[in-house]
């Protein structure tokens, strides 16, 4: 299976840095909380554009959370005092670019609404659209004004000051230049250590001005801890104990391989991971099934490159967009999930190459934290479903609005494919708590139960 933490961090970081609400876009941004201010209200194109880059930075916020977690364990000493090796300055450059992207951004926000009421009530209000529950910037502020969970961040920014010339100098490679690229620009060292102190007092100021409104609600965002330091689980809590494996095993996906044909979409779940707080529905994720490289060449699709250097042992049969962009994985990287459906498109055999073809094309492309299916330079998991699909035969998916942007959720598309017969689901494995296989007459009710369907609960075909 392929690992490379490093590659999969600079990737996810590059499509972080490029979702950063940009300066002409703050600018708006302030226009828009001066002139609900003036009115005393937010329009509903003023109170979309707030939600939008709010909601992108909270999804942006949970992948690079992950990112410095899988990097963690590379760059433990630095906080023992002893020298670090090439591999864990890299390591640690990498984590900590990751984390002042994250409280930079947050400082975006801060500065919008600390001087307006009008703008953090808005951002307190719960709004299911994007995902946003009550309270979440309160607990946001607080949680980047807090002494307890900013002192890791300082320490890995004093070790950095101290360092800067060394941890340049490791991340001076070609494959890790862009995160030297992202640190020079973000201009460190920034804020000094009294900034968070003077930020929490106009946090008491504010909550005081707010104290009839209650804070007993809790929202399900980790804490931050900060780079170094211990990082919170980035799973919904109560949901699975915590190191329960996923449902699906690697025999689950030994039964299932041999019957899966190329072209087949994957829609899948984790139960308790946090990412489903930003994507709607039960099933928030999905992947195509492209069929091992000798399959494809078979069917005369020409073969492509996402940029890695995958291994011969590995048998690369998906192409999936995740935080480390659109490349191509081993299905047992895909199916560490805990529930599944598989879909093969009722077309013919010369479409269906037509899609893989499309599809692969977009190998390599970073992942869109911004959601945007108006521009094809990064794409999101369904996205890649979208593109390699869409005006194929008869095949003709119409968008709706997630998050204040037109978009393809993985609901919609099993509402659409299977509504409009342009798909068959053909396996069904997950669903209810059950480690159970569905691939029988059942398995369309079973699938429509799971979620707000608007298809019919007609038997389904056996996959074969």
């Amino acid at each position: 299976m392929r690992v490379d933490v490093t590659a999969d961090a600079v990737r996810t970081l590059r499509a972080s840095y490029a979702a950063l609400p940009s300066a002409r876009h703050m600018v708006v941004l302030h226009a828009d909380s001066k002139s609900a201010e003036a009115r005393g209200y937010y329009n509903p194109i003023e109170d979309e554009r707030l939600r939008e880059t709010y909601a992108s930075y909270l999804a942006m916020r949970v992948a690079i959370w992950q990112t410095i977690q899988n990097l963690k364990p590379r760059f433990k000493r630095y906080t023992k005092g002893q020298p670090l090796s090439q591999g864990e300055l890299q390591a640690f450059g990498i984590a900590f670019c990751g984390a002042e992207i994250i409280v930079r951004t947050g400082e975006y926000l801060i500065g919008l609404a600390r001087d307006r009421d009008i703008v953090w009530k808005k951002l307190d209000e719960e709004e299911r659209r994007y995902g946003l529950n009550r309270k979440s910037f309160t607990r946001l502020y607080r949680q980047l004004t807090s002494h307890f969970t900013m002192n890791g961040f300082y320490q890995a920014r004093d070790y950095f000051d101290a360092h800067r010339e060394t941890v340049m100098e490791a991340l001076s490679g070609e494959e890790l230049s862009a995160v030297a690229d992202i640190l020079t620009t973000l201009n460190l060292p920034t804020a000094p250590r009294g900034d968070h102190l003077r930020r929490y007092r106009r946090f008491v100021n504010f909550s005081l001005r707010r104290r009839s409104i209650s804070a007993r609600r809790n929202t399900l965002f980790a804490l931050f801890e900060a780079t170094g330091s211990d990082i919170a689980e980035l799973k919904i809590p109560l949901v699975k104990n915590i190191g329960a494996p996923k449902r699906v095993t690697a025999d689950v996906i030994k039964t299932l391989k041999p019957q899966l044909r190329p072209g087949d979409v994957f829609i899948t779940r984790h139960d308790d991971a946090m990412s489903n707080l930003f994507l709607p529905g039960f099933w928030p994720h999905g992947a195509l099934y492209i069929g091992s490289p000798e399959e494809r060449l078979k069917r005369g699709v020409e073969d492509v490159s996402d940029g890695y250097q995958h291994s011969a042992a590995e048998d690369i049969n998906i192409l999936e967009a995740k935080k480390d962009g659109v490349l191509l994985r081993p299905i047992e990287e895909t199916l560490q999930v805990d529930a599944f459906v598989a879909l093969r498109p009722k077309i013919t055999q010369a479409q269906i190459n037509q899609a893989l073809s499309k599809g692969l094309s977009h190998a390599g492309k970073l992942y869109d934290f911004i959601f945007n299916f108006a521009t094809s330079d990064r794409l999101v998991c369904t996205e890649v479903i979208y593109r390699a699909y869409h005006g194929v035969g008869p095949i003709d998916f119409t968008l709706s609005t997630q998050a204040g942007r037109k978009c393809l959720s993985a609901e919609d598309f099993l509402n659409q494919a299977i509504v409009n017969d342009w798909f068959e689901p053909v396996a069904l494995y997950g669903v209810g708590g059950q480690n159970t296989f569905e691939t029988d007459g059942k398995l369309r009710e079973s699938l429509a139960n799971t979620f707000a369907s608007k298809f019919t609960k007609l038997d389904s075909q056996p996959i074969g």
